[in-house]
């Protein structure tokens, strides 16, 4: 169905190819995944299949690309939609129209579909996608996730043969991704798609995969070969190149190097909770063992990285950067002291006099020096939360507090030098053409000298991977670069309260690990930190307390330890354990 040969590619302006003589065959109806680090070239590679590259994405492209026997290169981007349905991995690449109804029916009525036949796609797409409450929505008003599964829906509608998904469910929820993985298995079973996925949560995945590829970071294809097979055999290699992997796989490794071997290669979770079960009756593990093994797998990517994971001097210059330098030499004791001390708060009272407003009223404080996770289902309001705290939206007098003193009082000026934000999508906060400038612009409005300035970005560049990019335009960079750089951008101006929305999103696993370590060093240094994220596992193991909204209210509060521990709470939030906890408590409640 699918057939690459000696296929390079490198986009204008580029120094190196991203595609550098990629050979592969898909058969028919096979389902594939496909992995590699961030920037290795998946994206662009999927781009190939429907015409994309070279059809509309200009650059240097040289080899051949078939679907179904038809040269991609020779047809009509059009043509090739009707074959091959792509999901992008920015949902709003790909969205055309005003409301969630019209853009699904807009590809049936490009191909002209009887109107019965396409009011019957059309519901059946809604109801697969769980948009169906939303059929009359304009599409503005929703949503990240919720963009992503009208795209989802869109596609499908389409009935291609061939189906391309670039990290379908990145933006979606627990509940959502558990739904979505759920239409995907209904999909492989029907026996009419060819499906190529590039995903990172794998754990799920794993039993309807047939096959994965890993792209390396040189762009070119350095496996390819059965999932079990391929991610027990080349574990270590996989860790250095940064690619995401299944949580049980890691941990059977790692039990391993600690002479705990299980009876098997698990590549579920469920085969990995039968086959702990198995190592405890035979007394060769124990919850101090596992625990062990799970604190090791945190570590991981980070230590596998060329650099430490965030040097000495960078720090150093992250700190100094902040609005009030003396302040950044504050000692541990001074640090740990100062958590009794609001960073931000909400008080109970209405957001704004509006009666659009979502949010209800809500006790949030958040201590100086926290590590505070919002989570909760796709439009549950998390997002408008961190707006209302950096005042992108109006709160009323007397509802958010920074440091004590009500933020409405703040001057925009005054509150930037205190709260660095990252929006969920990250072109939306670029204002240079230049990767260099882009990190280069806090510091010149802070009024830096121009070699202090030069040094620092350096220092930021070579942190995030993105020194060969210092020359590029950042609308340019893979979407994992640009959250880097999004990142990187708030990190150098030295904010004491850091809010991160979706901030692993487009990473591969290393970078991912990386920032979150990242975030781990600058709390214990006094910074406050704010995270808005759906990846239970990274929250599990990096975040002190959760923040759990429901339909705008705030329904839980607390450590995240205590959040696993609720079970009807994380049901009605829409949360699902993350494997390592769903794997502890199901040990836990089995008799031993």
């Amino acid at each position: 169905m699918i057939e690459l040969r000696d296929v390079r590619f490198a986009y204008a302006g580029a120094g190196k190819p991203v595609l550098d003589g990629i050979h592969v065959v898909i058969g028919r109806c096979e389902t594939v995944l496909l992995l590699g680090a961030s920037g290795a070239g998946k994206s662009s590679l999927a781009l190939c299949l429907n015409g994309l590259i070279p059809g509309s994405i200009h650059g240097e492209f040289s080899g051949s690309v078939r679907v179904d026997g038809q040269e991609t290169a020779a047809a009509p981007v059009a043509e090739l939609a009707r074959q091959v349905g792509m999901v992008f991995q920015d949902p709003e690449a790909q969205l055309v129209t005003m409301k969630v109804e019209d853009e699904i029916a807009f590809g049936m009525e490009n191909l002209c579909v009887p109107p019965d036949e396409m009011e019957r796609r059309i519901e059946s797409a809604l109801k697969q996608t769980g948009l169906s409450a939303l059929r009359h929505w304009p599409i503005d008003k929703l949503s990240g996730g919720q963009k992503q599964r009208l795209a989802l829906a869109s596609v499908l509608c389409m009935q291609p043969q061939v189906l391309v998904l670039d990290e379908p469910t990145a933006n979606l929820d627990p509940e959502g991704t558990k739904e979505w993985f759920a239409v995907l298995k209904q999909l492989r079973a029907s026996g009419r798609y060819t499906i190529l996925m590039i995903e990172h949560k794998l754990d799920h995945l794993m039993e309807m995969t047939d096959r994965i590829i890993v792209l390396g970071r040189n762009g070119r294809i350095i496996a390819d070969g059965p999932p079990r097979q391929l991610l027990y055999e080349r574990y270590d290699e996989f860790i250095r190149e940064g690619v995401w992997l299944p949580y049980t796989v890691s941990l059977a490794r790692e039990l391993s190097k600690r002479g705990v071997p299980l009876p098997g290669t698990p590549l579920t979770v469920h085969e990995a909770i039968h086959m702990l079960e198995h190592a405890r009756q035979a007394g060769t593990i124990d919850e101090a063992v596992l625990q062990a093994a799970a604190a090791a797998i945190a570590r991981l990517h980070v230590e596998a990285a060329d650099s430490p994971p965030y040097p000495a001097d960078a720090l150093a210059s992250v700190e100094q950067a902040g609005p009030a330098a003396e302040e950044a030499a504050e000692t541990a004791e001074a640090a740990e002291a100062a958590k009794d001390e609001l960073a931000i708060e909400i008080r109970p009272a209405d957001f704004t006099r509006k009666q659009d407003c979502m949010l209800q009223p809500m006790q949030l404080p958040v201590p100086r020096g926290d590590f505070l996770a919002i989570v909760g289902r796709n439009g549950a309001g998390k997002s408008a939360l961190a707006r209302y705290m950096i005042k992108l939206r109006q709160a009323a007098p007397g509802v958010v507090y920074l440091h004590g003193r009500d933020l409405a009082e703040w001057s925009f000026h005054d509150m930037a030098r205190e709260i660095g934000y990252v929006f969920q999508n990250p072109e939306h906060q670029f204002v240079t053409n230049r990767v260099f400038d882009e990190l280069a612009f806090g510091l010149k409005a802070m009024g830096l000298p121009p070699d202090e300035t030069a040094l620092r970005v350096e220092r930021m560049l070579e942190r995030f991977g993105l020194k060969q990019h210092a020359e590029a335009n950042p609308f340019q960079l893979s979407h994992g670069e640009k959250r880097r750089l999004s990142t990187a951008s708030m990190l150098i101006t030295g904010q004491r309260l850091l809010i991160l929305d979706e901030p692993t999103f487009g990473q591969d696993q290393r970078n991912a690990h990386q920032l979150m370590h990242t975030m781990k060093e600058l709390q214990q240094s006094g910074h406050t930190i704010i995270v808005i994220s759906h990846d239970m596992g990274l929250i599990a193991e990096y975040a002190d307390h959760a923040a759990v909204l429901q339909e705008g209210r705030l329904i839980f509060h607390g450590t995240v330890h205590a959040l696993f521990a609720q079970t009807e709470l994380l049901a009605e939030a829409g949360l699902d354990l993350p494997p390592s906890a769903a794997i502890k408590r199901a040990l836990r409640e089995r008799p031993a």
